[in-house]
């Protein structure tokens, strides 16, 4: 009984790092072109919102809540800092600060019914999600717009550490910065306490509705972050900006080990690494030659396997609890 314990502890432990291995050895058979220096840095630097939205999505995973408006969230954040930078002239760094909190806010509004009014988490964000794109699509018109004026932000980067891109820089340092805090702090355990049981939580003093609520307000503020870095490196705003993002994000928080029930989960290698996956299946498929159709539908069954495994991890944690 312990042996198999010992093994399934093992294999999740290592499924999202076999993952990954896989997927390069496979597209590096296809493709010269694939484990390139180049590719590495293209794929990470373009995927830097995925990313920030899968971390911001990880807040409210571990506290138990199914959050479907991250991408919504995102979208619309870089859609206020774009009319604001476009037709207004207003100032990038107030447009950005106005894009984070307004994402920040909507985090707080999705806080209020879902801790406050005791509503369903699911239909609350989902409701929400809707509603946002609906507002984005009104105020730009469903049109793009272009931004120029940030060509040279998606061109910085930073002397003293050897010219490391400056937007990579803002996505790892938020990785970092969430990782510690989960790790090292007594936010990070109080997280953990109340997604993995709310009851135990409360009884020994923890202000769950309080942790909760912290947990959607961060959510939101990381995608009003990734908003800014979409807008900066896509270099205008489209009305599919972050489109299904949503599902992406909590597939790759998922195949990072998060699970959907709570309680359990991290930011770093977890969740990182689940959004490189995703990354760098579609970077392959892409050098490939594969066709974009092809691409969503990889995306699905990715979901569905996450799921899965998701499941296969609950139900290993279950046995391997009872049998002690």
């Amino acid at each position: 009984m312990k042996t198999k314990k010992f093994k399934l502890d093992n294999i999740f432990q290592y499924s999202t790092y076999i993952v990954l291995i896989l997927i390069f050895i496979v597209f590096t058979m296809g493709s010269d072109s694939f484990l390139t220096l180049k590719n590495m840095y293209t794929t990470m630097f373009n995927g830097g919102p995925l990313i920030l939205v899968t971390i911001a999505v990880t807040f409210a995973l571990l506290v138990g809540v199914i959050d479907l408006s991250v991408g919504a969230m995102g979208y619309a954040s870089g859609c206020l800092a774009g009319i604001l930078i476009k037709n207004f002239d207003t100032p990038i760094v107030l447009a950005f600060l106005a894009g984070i909190a307004l994402a920040t806010f909507i985090g707080w509004i999705n806080s209020l019914f879902i801790v406050k009014f005791k509503m369903n988490s699911m239909l609350v964000s989902m409701g929400m999600m809707l509603v946002i794109r609906a507002v984005a699509k009104i105020i730009t018109h469903d049109k793009t717009i272009s931004l120029f004026s940030l060509s040279f932000l998606r061109q910085a980067k930073i002397e003293p550490l050897g010219g490391f891109p400056v937007l990579l820089f803002v996505v790892f340092f938020i990785v970092i910065v969430c990782s510690v805090v989960l790790k090292r702090t007594p936010f990070g355990r109080k997280l953990l306490a109340v997604g993995s049981d709310e009851e135990v939580a409360k009884n020994i003093g923890i202000n769950t509705d309080r942790i909760k609520s912290a947990a959607l307000i961060i959510c939101g503020a990381i995608c009003g972050v990734a908003g800014c870095l979409w807008i900066i490196t896509l270099g205008s705003v489209v009305v599919t900006g972050f489109y299904s993002y949503e599902f992406l994000a909590i597939a790759a928080a998922v195949l990072g080990g998060t699970s959907l029930l709570g309680g359990r989960g991290s930011f770093y290698p977890g969740s990182f690494i689940g959004a490189l996956i995703l990354l760098f299946i579609a970077s392959g498929m892409a050098i490939m030659g594969i066709s974009p159709y092809a691409i969503p539908f990889v995306r699905g069954v990715i979901i569905f396997f996450a799921m899965y495994i998701d499941s296969l991890r609950y139900k290993a944690m279950k046995s391997s609890t009872l049998g002690s």
